[in-house]
């Protein structure tokens, strides 16, 4: 077995593809699209603070494994850590495989005086980010990653430990339960929150910034997440508003008009990406319009609301609201945003015809 760094564009390709041949046939790996990988391996504004490597494993000169190490020093600096992460890892069932490339990022690792490696995870927590533990009978969103079930055993055989837990759920569309009416009416009254209309996508990417805003004070608390950049927001707005329709946005204002929280949610992507197998061209993007006319699955992106209002229930107002809009879009299942175990938002999903969808871990351990 060898381990090689990748340092040229043909050996960035064949990082970007092992995964299509390594999930070959299975029905629930979703691949993202080749140009967007490579760009966010080579072109994101969180390279302006992160350092990145990436090896690849070959066995009789066939690939067998690939992983990526990221050192956020941005992180460390504001969170006061000595940790370098691991992510983009695929690997075949072989723990010696395995073993070989993670030795490689800790060896970086302590090269850099860093005491602690941790992963799956990329540049921060608005990146894929934890390994699916539970779910494996079930497609995720073109949000997050897909892996068989012998990566979870392949890591905790090599030392490491649960740090966080994250987890999904999948809801029926049904009409809103009356116990949602009558909580919305309350905080309402308490509150002086109310929806704000979005009218079209100009409007839409008008409050964008100000909705990346309220995720950055909303998230400041939260694992793995630093502050974005006017950069990475930038960047943030045109991966995930270029498609967006704006009636499956919900944004909620103050008495004074300020933004204080948003949900943002899209029709499923996965069915689409699987025909496109990575490639948006020439065909790619017809899968992709048809998802978002017709697919009867929806997926919530993204949420939030500012830290004053964490524990107010203000997030059952766009839940109520995109509820209502889901029936009548026709959609019949929707599925949650991936947040940790013991986020006190997830309580909410009790109060609907819900059930847990995937459970991903993130794993830490101490380098020797």
């Amino acid at each position: 077995m060898t381990i090689k760094e990748v340092l040229s564009p043909k050996e960035l390709k064949a990082f970007v593809d092992f995964p299509k041949r390594l999930y070959k046939g299975c029905p629930h790996y979703v691949p993202p699209l080749d140009s967007s990988e490579v760009k966010l391996l080579t072109q994101h504004p969180a390279l302006e603070f992160c350092s990145l490597r990436m090896w690849l494993a070959y066995e009789n000169d066939e690939i067998v494994g690939r992983v990526a190490g990221i050192i956020n020093h941005k992180c460390n600096e504001l969170k006061q850590q000595k940790r370098i992460r691991f992510g983009w890892f695929d690997v075949i069932d072989d723990v010696e495989v395995a073993r070989a490339l993670l030795q490689k990022v800790e060896e970086w690792g302590r090269e850099n005086s860093l005491e602690e490696i941790c992963g799956p995870s990329r540049y921060s927590n608005m990146e894929k980010q934890s390994m699916l533990i539970e779910g494996f009978d079930n497609t995720p969103s073109i949000a997050s990653d897909y892996n068989y079930p012998y990566y979870p055993q392949l890591i905790e055989k090599l030392g490491f430990e649960k740090e966080v837990d994250y987890v999904q759920y999948r809801m029926k569309v049904n009409p809103v339960p009356p116990v949602i009416d009558a909580l919305v009416d309350r905080v309402q009254q308490r509150t002086h929150v109310k929806l704000k209309p979005i009218r079209n996508k100009r409007e839409l990417q008008h409050l964008s910034h100000e909705f990346f805003k309220v995720l950055n004070s909303s998230y400041k608390d939260i694992f793995n997440f630093i502050p974005l950049t006017d950069r990475e927001i930038d960047w943030a707005i045109d991966q995930n508003f270029a498609v967006a329709d704006p009636a499956l946005v919900s944004a909620l204002e103050d008495e004074n008009g300020r933004m204080v929280g948003i949900a943002f949610s899209l029709p499923s992507l996965s069915r689409a990406f699987q025909k496109a197998k990575g490639k948006l061209f020439p065909f790619g993007w017809l899968h992709v319009l048809r998802a978002l006319r017709h697919e009867q699955v929806v997926d919530l992106y993204l949420t939030g609301v500012l830290p004053e209002y964490i524990h107010s229930g203000i997030h059952a107002l766009y839940h109520k609201e995109l509820n209502e809009i889901f029936l009548q879009r026709g959609f019949k299942y929707a599925n949650s945003s991936q947040q940790l175990e013991n986020n006190v938002a997830n309580r909410i999903w009790a109060k609907y015809d819900s059930e847990l969808l995937f459970r991903r871990r993130c794993y830490k351990k101490q380098i020797k």
